[in-house]
C-alpha cells in the first residue's frame, strides 16, 4: 500500500515551525556533501536526505530529534541535486518563522507532494519498461539500471558475484506441456529467484530461458546449490506438479572496480558460452585466464584464414596398431598450427573455428592435406594405410557436407576405403538426429566412419543399432586401470563383442602403458592408438612408418 505521503510531509514542516522541536525526517543518512553546506549562507547541519529515482520502493522514516537542542529556533534549506537527490537541511535561527515563511513551508510541501506523485508515475514506467514481460523480473535494461545505481552509489561490485545462466532443456518443457505453461513456469523460477535475493542483490531474466544475476560472494554457494537443482511446485491441471529444473551457469566473481555496468551480463556470458559450446560443464568461472585465452582466441580467428592460405597448418599422423601382430594397420590425421615459431595448441583454436562456424573450413583443408599425402605416398610406392579425418559436430550444420567430403577424396584420385571420417557422439536430440543422416549420406556414398570417444558421458548402446559405422572408438577413460572393476570388464567385453557382431572395427586410443593394454587385449580389444606406440608424427616421420610398418616392443 502506497503511504498518505501527504500527512507525512505536512505533519514534518508543521513540527519545523512549531514547538517542541521533534524532527521526522523522510529518506536515507548521506555520507559526504560538505560542498553543499553553504547553501544556506551558513554552516547549517545536513541532517538527511531522499532520492527520488524510480529506484525508489518506499521511503524511511526515521527520528533526528539530538541534532539540534529542544527549545532552539530553526531554519531550514533544500537542494535537488543532478542526480535528483532532495538535500535537506536543518540550522539553528535567530527566532521562529513568521506568516510568510510558514506559507513558503506549505509551498514547499506542495512541492514536495508533487514530487512524490512523479516518484509513483516513474516507478510505473519504469517498470512497463524494465521488467520481463513474462517473468515479472528486470529485463537487460533494468538490470544494467540497478547495477549503475550500486555504482553510483559507491557500492564496491568487488563484494559480488556475477551470474548469467540457461536453463537446461526448458524447450522440452514448452514441448512436452506448451508454451502458457513453460511461460508460467518462468513465473514461478523468477519468483523464486527473487526470493533467494537479498537486500541490494539483483535478478535479471534476459528472456527465453536465460537469467542474470548479483549476488553478493557471502551468498554465492548457496545461490548455485538452488540454482544447480531447484524445484518448482507449480499448480497443473487441479493438482501441484513438481518440475525439477537445473541450469548451466557462467560466474564473474568480481575481484576489481567496475564503471562499466555491462561487464557483469558480458563477462559471466562468456563463461556460460564456454560451459555450454566448449567444455561441457554444469559451471565455469570466468576467471582471468579464461578471459586471456578467450581474447587470444580472438586473435587467432582474425588471422585464421591468413593462416590457411599461408599454410601454417601441418597434418601430424598417430599410428594405429595391431598389438596382436605390431603391424601398422592405420593412423588418425592431428591439426597442427605453427605460427611465429610456435605451435598453437588445437585445445586454444579448435574450439574457437567451432564457436564461429570456422571448423569446416579446417576440417575440409585437412581431408585434403590427407588426401594429398596418401597419393604422394603411392607415388612414392608406399603402402598407404586408411587415415581418419575428424569432422567437428558444429560442421553438420552444412547441409552439403557429405557431398564436399565425397568431392574432396574422388578430385584426389584415391581409393576411398583410405579415408574413414571420424566424429564425436552427441547426446542432443536434435544433433543425434542430424549425426544419424550425416553418416548414412556417408554410408550411401561408400566412406567409412568412425564414432570418437564412446563410452563417455551419455553414450548409449543405441549408437551401435542406429549408426552404420565401421570404426567404434573407445574412449581413453576405460584404460583407467586403477578404478577398473570386473563390472567394468563384463561392460567393456560386451561392448567390443557386440561391436565386431555388427562388423565394426574396435579401436582404443590414450594408451600409453604396458598394464593398460594387457587389459584391453584381455577383453578383447587389439587395435591400439597412443604413446605406448607412438606419438603424432610429422609427415616425413610417418613415411618411415609406412615403410617399415611392424613395431616392436
Amino acid at each position: 500500500m502506497r503511504k498518505n505521503y501527504d500527512d507525512v510531509y505536512l505533519n514534518y514542516l508543521h513540527s519545523l515551525a512549531c514547538e517542541p522541536y521533534t524532527l521526522n525526517m523522510l529518506g536515507r543518512a548521506v555520507k559526504d556533501v560538505a560542498e553543499l553546506y553553504h547553501i544556506c549562507g551558513v554552516e547549517a547541519e545536513l541532517v538527511g536526505s531522499f532520492n527520488v529515482g524510480p529506484n525508489e520502493k518506499d521511503l524511511l522514516i526515521f527520528e533526528s530529534s539530538d541534532i539540534i537542542p529542544a527549545g532552539e529556533p530553526l531554519r531550514f534549506s533544500y537542494h535537488i541535486s543532478e542526480h535528483r537527490n532532495i538535500l535537506i537541511y536543518i540550522y539553528p535561527g535567530v527566532r521562529s518563522f513568521d506568516r510568510d515563511e510558514r506559507k513558503e513551508l506549505e509551498f514547499f510541501a506542495a512541492g514536495m507532494v508533487f514530487y512524490l506523485e512523479l516518484i509513483y508515475l516513474e516507478n510505473t514506467v519504469f517498470n512497463v519498461y524494465s521488467r520481463q514481460e513474462i517473468s515479472g523480473v528486470l529485463n537487460s535494461s533494468g538490470y544494467l539500471y540497478r547495477v549503475a545505481e550500486l555504482i553510483k552509489r559507491d557500492i564496491p561490485l568487488s563484494l559480488y558475484s556475477a551470474f548469467y545462466f540457461n536453463l537446461k532443456d526448458f524447450g522440452d518443457i514448452n514441448r512436452r506441456y506448451g508454451r502458457e505453461i513453460g511461460d508460467q513456469l518462468l513465473k514461478y523460477y523468477a519468483k523464486m529467484l527473487e526470493g533467494l535475493a537479498g537486500r541490494d542483490e539483483i535478478i535479471g531474466h534476459l528472456g527465453g530461458d536465460n537469467f542474470m544475476a548479483l549476488i553478493k560472494k557471502d551468498g554465492r554457494r548457496k545461490f548455485i546449490d538452488h540454482i544447480s537443482d531447484a524445484t518448482i511446485a507449480m499448480p497443473l491441471d487441479e493438482t501441484i506438479e513438481e518440475f525439477k529444473i537445473s541450469a548451466t551457469i557462467g560466474v564473474w566473481d568480481i575481484t576489481t572496480d567496475v564503471s562499466d555496468p555491462g561487464e557483469v551480463i558480458s563477462r559471466p556470458s562468456i563463461a556460460l558460452n564456454q560451459a555450454r559450446n566448449v567444455l561441457h560443464q554444469s559451471i565455469v568461472s570466468a576467471s582471468d585466464n579464461l578471459i586471456t585465452q578467450l581474447s587470444e582466441q580472438r586473435s587467432l580467428l582474425k588471422v585464421f584464414d591468413e593462416a590457411l592460405k599461408a599454410e601454417e597448418f601441418a597434418v601430424y599422423y598417430q599410428p594405429k596398431v595391431d598389438s596382436r601382430t605390431g603391424l601398422l594397420t592405420g593412423a588418425e590425421g592431428l591439426v597442427r598450427w605453427f605460427r611465429k615459431g610456435r605451435m598453437i595448441s588445437p585445445g586454444v583454436f579448435i574450439p574457437a573455428l567451432e564457436e564461429n562456424g570456422k571448423s569446416i573450413k579446417l576440417d575440409c583443408y585437412v581431408l585434403k592435406r590427407v588426401c594429398s599425402d596418401i597419393m604422394k605416398w603411392k607415388s612414392a610406392g608406399l603402402d598407404p594405410v586408411t587415415v581418419s579425418v575428424n569432422f567437428s559436430r558444429k560442421d553438420l550444420k552444412d547441409r552439403r557436407l557429405s557431398e564436399r567430403i565425397n568431392s574432396i577424396i574422388e578430385e584426389s584420385g584415391i581409393d576411398k576405403r583410405l579415408i574413414e571420417i571420424e566424429l564425436t557422439e552427441s547426446v542432443d536430440t536434435e544433433e543425434h538426429g542430424v549425426l544419424t543422416d550425416f553418416i548414412k549420406r556417408l554410408y550411401d556414398l561408400d566412406i567409412m566412419t568412425a564414432i570418437d570417444d564412446f563410452g563417455s558421458g551419455y553414450s548409449s548402446l543405441s549408437t551401435l543399432r542406429e549408426f552404420q559405422l565401421h570404426t567404434l572408438k573407445l574412449d581413453r577413460s576405460f584404460v583407467n586401470t586403477d578404478d577398473f572393476s570386473w563390472k567394468d570388464e563384463i561392460i567393456l567385453r560386451d561392448i567390443i563383442h557386440m561391436a565386431e557382431e555388427l562388423s565394426m572395427e574396435v579401436l582404443c586410443e590414450g594408451v600409453e602403458r604396458a598394464d593398460q593394454l594387457a587389459l584391453l587385449n584381455s577383453v578383447g580389444c587389439y587395435i591400439i592408438q597412443g604413446f605406448y606406440y607412438d606419438r603424432p608424427l610429422p609427415r616425413e616421420e610417418f613415411e618411415k612408418r609406412l615403410r617399415d610398418r611392424r613395431y616392436i616392443r
